[in-house]
């Protein structure tokens, strides 16, 4: 669900309360550790993401009544139900197990800045009395569902409405009134849902990043970002491994020791994207950092001369390319092929390698990272990779099954695996093939940690644990993100 335990949400997290939940975790995992085999066994790190939006813009009043802590404005997607009072004032609240629990001044904590931003505005209009009543799109609305970047630069709004819904009559009327909210709010896009009906408007002066009026895509509602890698450059010389020194939201300053790579992603609304900035961005630098120590090992050990000495990567559970495209730009692997299930982020992700100029058959420099990125369900996937025993070769058309035998590439044969799935973690199947296939090292990151402890009692069969870390995902829930880096046995 979008909100775990929303009357948690309502008060000032207690910074113990989060500790608790951190050692629990960490708890867990050294007692599930400390039944392996394995020697040396590294202690999981905390790791701490603070909200990205002291580093970017203020929103006005909206600072005075947020606390300092890390606790809170993290979230870049929320949902709330309208209800309205007896002087017909309406209001968002949270509904859980039936009982009502309405916001603070209007305010919901863990909503960052921008959306708290929205959210004001939004009801302000929506209860004005004087020159515009917003009947329309007050009529039958029951939900809203608030969406910005990470960067919190753009915030679109999605108004839900029930039976009878929006009258067919009266969407000319309804876009009317949205394109008002729309412009004083600065939403970039307000789109309405009622049965049978869909409509939006987009804010007065934005220019849509979509190609064509008519590209399905644009009926999703695009989110944009940009985010920066900084690379330290090499000392010894250019074609060796670069360092990411940071992962940022904020453009760096130019420096003659780091190249700045930026990175443009655009998202489709109504698909998943990662709900906290500060805990993307963290995940992304310790993935980075993971990859870049292997790469340098690798290197170590192979010959100089070697045709290839950067690593191949299998990702899957890819989304929109969060992690895709920063890894491409990092150079540190020679190949990436992603897998994802969501067609809306299949297409995502290609056309954000496409922005980025790293998509396979298309990019205009060759010889950089390339990413392949392919429709599929990862648990099909694994059973076909655990099949091909040769070189094979595939269309980003045709599904794992259609395989031919005539091309060079070779799908099979990986050094990295890179996993991120939802929160009741990989099948089965998947574990198999990581522990059947090619691959060498293991990067798993899971918001599922029970998931998680299941799914390690399989891989830790044939692999080691190298590294290890926690992320407070969601304030004032049980959520964490962990972090795991595996390394297979016989290469210690």
């Amino acid at each position: 669900s979008l909100l775990h335990a929303p009357s948690l949400y309502l008060h000032e997290t207690d910074a113990t309360m989060e500790d608790c939940k951190i050692k629990t975790t960490c708890d867990e995992l050294d007692q599930f550790l400390s039944s392996l085999s394995q020697s040396n066994i590294p202690s999981p790190d905390v790791l701490h993401a603070s909200p990205t939006t002291s580093d970017i813009h203020h929103h006005g009043d909206i600072l005075a009544i947020v606390s300092s802590t890390n606790t809170e404005a993290y979230r870049c997607k929320c949902s709330f139900q309208i209800v309205e009072d007896v002087n017909e004032n309406l209001a968002c609240v949270i509904r859980e197990n039936g009982t009502i629990y309405h916001l603070p001044d209007g305010i919901f904590p863990p909503a960052n800045f921008r959306i708290r931003e929205a959210m004001i505005c939004l009801i302000n209009l929506l209860n004005k009395r004087s020159d515009h009543t917003f009947i329309r799109l007050r009529d039958n609305l029951t939900s809203v569902t608030f969406d910005s970047s990470w960067d919190e630069k753009e915030c679109l709004l999605t108004l839900h409405y029930g039976p009878p819904g929006i009258s067919q009559s009266c969407c000319e009327e309804w876009k009317q009134e949205a394109q008002i909210v729309c412009d004083e709010c600065q939403f970039v896009r307000v789109t309405g849902r009622s049965k049978g009906i869909k409509l939006f408007v987009s804010e007065s002066n934005y220019i849509s990043p979509v190609a064509t009026a008519d590209d399905p895509i644009l009926e999703e509602g695009i989110i944009q970002d940009t985010l920066w890698l900084i690379l330290q450059k090499s000392s010894i010389d250019e074609s060796s491994i670069h360092r990411v020194e940071s992962v940022s939201m904020v453009q760096p300053k130019q420096s003659t020791d780091a190249l700045n790579v930026k990175i443009r992603y655009q998202k489709p609304a109504t698909a998943f994207q990662h709900p906290n900035a500060g805990v993307m961005l963290t995940s992304l630098h310790w993935i980075l950092n993971t990859l870049t120590q292997v790469s340098q090992q690798h290197i170590t050990t192979t010959m100089p001369n070697s045709a290839s000495t950067k690593l191949r990567l299998l990702e899957m559970y890819n989304g929109a390319g969060a992690h895709t495209i920063p890894l491409a730009k990092s150079m540190l692997l020679s190949e990436i092929v992603a897998v994802e299930l969501d067609e809306r982020l299949v297409n995502a992700c290609r056309n954000n390698c496409r922005l980025n100029n790293c998509l396979k058959g298309e990019a205009s420099d060759q010889d950089q990272t390339l990413v392949e990125v392919f429709k599929g369900d990862a648990a099909e996937w694994a059973k076909t990779l655990r099949c091909i025993h040769k070189k094979n070769r595939l269309s980003t058309d045709t599904s794992p099954n259609e395989v031919s035998n005539n091309g060079t590439n070779d799908y099979n044969e990986f050094d990295i695996l890179l996993v991120d799935p939802p929160r009741q973690g990989l099948d089965k199947t998947v574990c198999e093939m990581a522990i059947k296939g090619t691959f060498t090292h293991l990067i798993y990151i899971s918001c599922g940690r029970r998931a998680l402890i299941r799914d390690l009692k399989l891989l830790c069969a044939d692999f080691d644990i190298e590294d290890l870390a926690v992320i407070d995902l969601f304030p004032g829930t049980d959520a964490v993100e962990t972090l795991i880096h595996l390394k297979r046995k016989m290469l210690k």
